[in-house]
């Protein structure tokens, strides 16, 4: 439960939304990871013979990272967006876990140390953005390059960190993501590209 599996708890974007900028910053930086490395250390347990019920468990989630990655698209709550886009990566984690292969591994370690990195930032320049200005509407942050370059600058260079293509470092895990879907279903690499598109559309929005 500590992986946000959507249709087994709807807590997680409520939690980050409500909860102040120190406690958003531990939950996604920290507390998201528990549930992966619990995983982890259980992969020793999981049969690979168990194929009809892990491609199951693989599709449903791609239709639902797709999901809240259309939903990440349509946020005008900055915070909210932040929220769900750390929702989407962390699932992608449980992706690479049912995929079962030595790459899928690595993989998760590659996401869980950029995902610790570009979340936990955003979330304390969304922190930011409300004390100096009293809103999160992204509507009216948008002409924030006048008010604070500098605030502007950081939030481009942590949003490129999300964007998977090349030079930015996030698109070596998604060719690694790419390659491991691969591995478990050929028809994944529709989704997986649906999302990397749209993941390139909320972040440069």
């Amino acid at each position: 439960m500590k992986l946000p599996v959507y249709g087994l708890h709807f807590w997680l974007p409520i939690a980050h939304v409500e909860a102040p900028t120190f406690g958003s910053t531990i939950l996604a930086g920290v507390l998201l990871k528990i549930g992966s490395c619990g995983l982890l250390r259980l992969s020793y347990y999981v049969s690979p013979s168990l194929s009809f019920l892990r491609r199951g468990t693989l599709s449903y989630l791609l239709l639902t990272t797709v999901y809240r990655s259309l939903l990440c698209s349509i946020q005008s709550d900055f915070k909210r967006l932040v929220a769900y886009s750390s929702v989407v990566h962390i699932t992608i984690i449980l992706l690479l876990f049912l995929s079962i292969s030595p790459l899928s591994y690595k993989t998760i370690l590659l996401l869980r140390v950029f995902h610790g990195f570009s979340s936990p930032s955003l979330f304390m320049l969304v922190g930011a953005y409300y004390q100096m200005f009293m809103t999160r509407l992204i509507l009216i942050l948008r002409g924030i390059l006048l008010a604070t370059p500098l605030l502007a600058f950081l939030a481009v260079l942590l949003f490129t960190l999300n964007v998977p293509v090349p030079p930015y470092p996030s698109f070596f895990a998604e060719v690694c993501i790419f390659l491991c879907v691969f591995h478990t279903t050929s028809l994944s690499l529709i989704f997986i590209f649906l999302l990397s598109l749209l993941v390139i559309v909320y972040s440069l929005f």
